[in-house]
């Protein structure tokens, strides 16, 4: 309010790129979706006929069994027979039709009667003229004067109902972008093909060339380690290890602390002294900086913003792309980013060819100091000095291996004596070893298409944020945080909650990596309050892959401890692999009551407690940069009560997930916007005399979803065909309000007081205390 813009600038906008950069990939997985829970289908309708047919089997047998008699299926009619019936039933017909007709003519005389009785004339040309241009005068005058109110309502700005303008510039806007996204498809498809002459340029004329210069920085490093007492070479670095990369680009020397206590020793503790001026005059000193900091924001993608700056600056800055309007590839910026690719192939190919060198040379001098001592051996065979020569040489290998133990343990005490260098930083959130898989020789295909066909894995109900119609609490005074505790969070707040917890942290693997780590996400509030459309619609904008544990998908599906553990390790192992996935639990509040009277409210066949083992154990197993969550939302908080307010389950559930978002019921401004986009959206045209206001006072008990039930209802189709001559009235839809039951207080009061802390106490209620409790006898006495 302080910068006076609106408050739709509080709305956080889903990224586009999330959906637009992979839409065929999105069609694929539906499709394959699609068509596995289609055969799925078929193979149950399959057994079911199986099955009916066996039971008809065996009925007959037993009827058969028993000798009592089965009615034969009556015999097919005779063509005579069949013309009678249809003879009877056209005479039917014509009968009916000549008494409407009659009917009709009796009612003309009957109103022809009334007017002679009543002493009317019957009408004339003239007469019928007058009543022709009553009726038009009087319905071109209502014309100018809604004409005239809806000019007026426009000039002050509060017209809701112009139609949409032709000339918008919105709408030019969005063939832009679509023009700009074919533009940049086909800029894409030119880019593919050259990187691939591109890379073959580079291969042609700097392939050589990067190869002679790796070769010759590895034979220096051969050389310089080489070990001329013995005449070894060094053991060349492993493909794991990364093979040459820090022979030929070694990497920065770590810093140590040794190094700055040598250069003059660290100057913390030690007091500066106060400046002198020309005289000696001691000169003021500058006043030192309050203890306490100014808090500010945790800065999670300061470096990385920091280094895409650098890259950007490095790449683009002396870059004039001023003629390249259609935003076509440069070639020079290409071969930059594919000449780093092209010269990791080459130092692998190097990699392979110094291996095998270094094997022949190892070979050659084993080959040449084996020849050098079957000489030496015949010229000691010719002295007679043959044994003192073996024993000579036995002596020198014995001597030369001391020698290599004594360097190794020399050289091992003085990186002992060394100070160690500093330890890399430990990321908390690293992920441990993985465990065995079970699901490790099935393939993905034949997992995803169990998970379909049992209905767990699908393709999410496409919504949108849009559709979730909100507005933001507008109070004219800073809230008390004792009196107005327990105030809701808007409905737009609970939109943006759900946006920047599950939407916006799957944009990518960086993102998700360096953002606060959110594992699971509840969404709770009173019954049919959007909390279902949140969830889908995040799923949808985020682009994520849509897996199903509520209880009632699962019910009767994998029984036993170990097909549950199953179940969840191949959706966790799937969530994973087609990353970003969400996992959603529809009353998830089921999964922890353990009360057997209220599990057996549910109707359910198996206990919906059984997954929660399981459902924590690989809920701790995900770790930042898998971009998978879980969603949860909860209606009925009342399955969590103990006798005494939250049970002990209530603790437990609280702790699972990261973040609660509340959902509550609108408050009539709310109602006001709900009403209005419900009705035109399910197909009303609302003019200016409908008093939205009145639908909204009175719909003050009522949730989302009643409220566009009762849409539903009053908008038949019948009605909207009706809608551009008659206009809807209010009157139409406060009919329907008896039909709706109103919220409950009391679960009202559950769900809004789930989770929060309690009420805070007033400075004057502290005192109050105080004092009673220093008037109390016994605490006198206990003084």
């Amino acid at each position: 309010m302080e910068l006076h813009l609106p408050l739709d600038k509080l709305d956080i906008t889903p990224p586009r790129f999330l959906t637009d950069d992979s839409k065929e990939m999105f069609k694929a997985r539906e499709a394959f979706l699609i068509q596995a829970h289609s055969d799925a289908e078929v193979a149950r309708t399959k057994v079911q006929a199986e099955k009916e047919a066996a039971a008809k089997a065996a009925a007959d047998f037993q009827a058969r069994k028993n000798r009592t008699e089965v009615l034969a299926p009556p015999p097919p009619l005779t063509e005579e027979e069949c013309i009678l019936i249809i003879q009877a039933e056209e005479r039917g017909r014509q009968s009916r039709m000549k008494i409407k007709e009659l009917e009709k003519q009796k009612r003309m005389q009957e109103v022809e009667l009334e007017k002679q009785r009543s002493g009317q004339k019957p009408l004339t040309k003239d007469t019928a003229v007058g009543v022709l241009q009553r009726v038009a005068r009087g319905f071109n005058g209502r014309l100018q004067t809604e004409a005239l109110v809806l000019d007026e309502l426009t000039l002050i700005h509060m017209n809701n109902f112009l139609p949409p303008d032709p000339n918008d510039p919105r709408i030019k806007l969005d063939s832009t972008l679509k023009k700009r996204k074919e533009l940049q498809l086909i800029n894409e498809l030119e880019e593919t093909d050259a990187m691939v002459e591109t890379k073959e340029k580079i291969k042609e004329l700097e392939a050589q060339e990067m190869r002679e210069i790796m070769q010759e920085r590895i034979n220096v490093w051969l050389n310089v380690n080489r070990d001329p007492e013995f005449n070894e070479y060094p053991p060349f670095p492993k493909v794991n290890q990364g093979g040459s990369r820090d022979i030929i680009d070694p990497p920065p020397q770590l810093w140590r602390p040794e190094d700055e206590k040598k250069k003059g020793g660290d100057d913390k503790g030690k007091k500066k002294k106060p400046k002198k001026g020309k005289h000696g005059i001691r000169m003021p000193s500058e006043p030192e900086a309050d203890g306490e900091d100014v808090p500010l924001c945790p800065n999670y993608f300061g470096r990385h913003i920091k280094r895409a700056l650098e890259a950007y600056i490095e790449t683009w800055h002396d870059k004039d792309d001023y003629n390249n309007h259609q935003q076509k590839y440069i070639p020079d910026i290409l071969k930059n980013t594919l000449r780093p690719l092209v010269f990791e192939e080459v130092r692998i190919e190097v990699d392979v060819g110094s291996r095998e060198l270094l094997v022949q040379l190892k070979k050659k001098i084993a080959a040449d100091a084996k020849e050098a001592y079957k000489i030496a051996l015949k010229a000691a065979r010719k002295e007679g000095k043959e044994k003192e020569f073996k024993a000579k040489v036995k002596t020198e290998k014995l001597q030369a291996k001391k020698d290599k133990a004594a360097k190794i343990k020399a050289k091992k005490e003085a990186a002992a004596n060394e100070p160690p260098p500093p330890p890399p930083p430990k990321d908390p959130r690293k992920k441990p070893k993985r465990k065995k898989d079970p699901t490790e020789k099935e393939s993905v295909e034949s997992l995803t298409r169990e998970l379909a066909s049992e209905g767990i894995m699908r393709v999410c109900p496409k919504r949108s944020f849009d559709e979730y119609i909100c507005q933001d609490y507008l109070r004219g005074v800073a809230p008390d945080p004792v009196k107005d505790w327990l105030i809701d969070n808007s409905m737009a707040h609970a939109k943006r909650l759900t946006i920047e917890y599950a939407v916006l942290p799957l944009a990518s693997e960086l993102v998700h990596k360096n953002a606060p780590f959110v594992r699971t996400l509840l969404i709770h509030g009173g019954r049919r309050t959007g909390k279902t459309l949140l969830a889908h619609a995040a799923c949808t904008a985020a682009g994520a892959t849509f897996f199903d544990l509520s209880a009632k998908v699962i019910d009767g599906k994998y029984v036993g401890a170990r097909n549950v553990a199953r179940m969840l390790q191949i959706v966790f192992k799937l969530a994973k692999i087609m990353s970003p996935s969400m996992i959603y639990i529809d009353n998830v509040e089921q999964v922890f009551v353990t009360d057997k009277k209220k599990i057996k409210t549910f109707g359910l066949v198996d206990k919906p407690n059984r997954i929660k083992k399981a459902l924590m154990k690989e809920v701790k197993s995900l770790y930042p940069g898998e971009r998978v969550f879980l969603l949860g939302t909860m209606s009925n908080t009342q399955d969590l009560q103990g006798k005494r307010g939250l049970s002990k389950v209530a603790a437990s559930f609280c702790k699972f997930f990261t973040k609660r978002i509340y959902t509550p019921y609108p408050d009539y401004g709310g109602r006001m916007l709900l009403w209005r986009g419900l009705l035109e959206r399910h197909g009303a045209i609302l003019t200016h005399h409908f008093n939205v206001s009145t639908l909204a006072y009175l719909s003050a008990d009522f949730s989302i979803g009643d409220m566009e039930d009762i849409c539903k209802t009053v908008l038949t189709p019948q009605r909207i065909r009706k809608a551009k001559r008659v206009h809807l009235k209010v009157e139409e839809v406060v009919d329907h309000f008896y039909e709706y039951n109103p919220i409950e207080p009391n679960l009202h009061n559950i769900a809004r007081h789930f989770g929060k802390p309690p009420q805070p106490e007033s400075i004057d209620q502290e005192a109050n205390k105080n004092k009673n409790k220093k008037a109390d006898p016994k605490y006198i006495k206990k003084r």
